[in-house]
């Protein structure tokens, strides 16, 4: 098994991945894709934030990369739990 960390597409994100700050810290977990999978349009993810419990939405502009085991945001955590309750 191949336990190197790679990129991936939006579509092959793992379940329930770890979420990344910008300084590479871990803010929360991927509970959904957004997006049109059949358009193959990649829109954000919902993220449950560690402190609070809260999903907020991370747009895909402000996700640079996503891995075989994380996904990378290049938000500040403060931005990151600033952002709207996802509904």
């Amino acid at each position: 098994m191949d336990d190197e960390e790679r990129e991936v597409a939006w579509l092959a994100m793992p379940e329930k991945a770890p979420v990344m700050d910008q300084a590479g810290e871990e803010i929360g977990r991927a509970e959904e894709l957004l997006g049109d999978k059949e358009g193959d349009i990649f829109h954000g993810i919902v993220v449950r934030l560690a402190h609070g419990g809260r999903n907020v939405e991370v747009m895909a502009d402000r996700i640079p990369k996503i891995t075989t085991r994380r996904v990378y945001t290049d938000l500040a955590a403060d931005e990151l739990e600033q952002l709207p309750e996802y509904r």
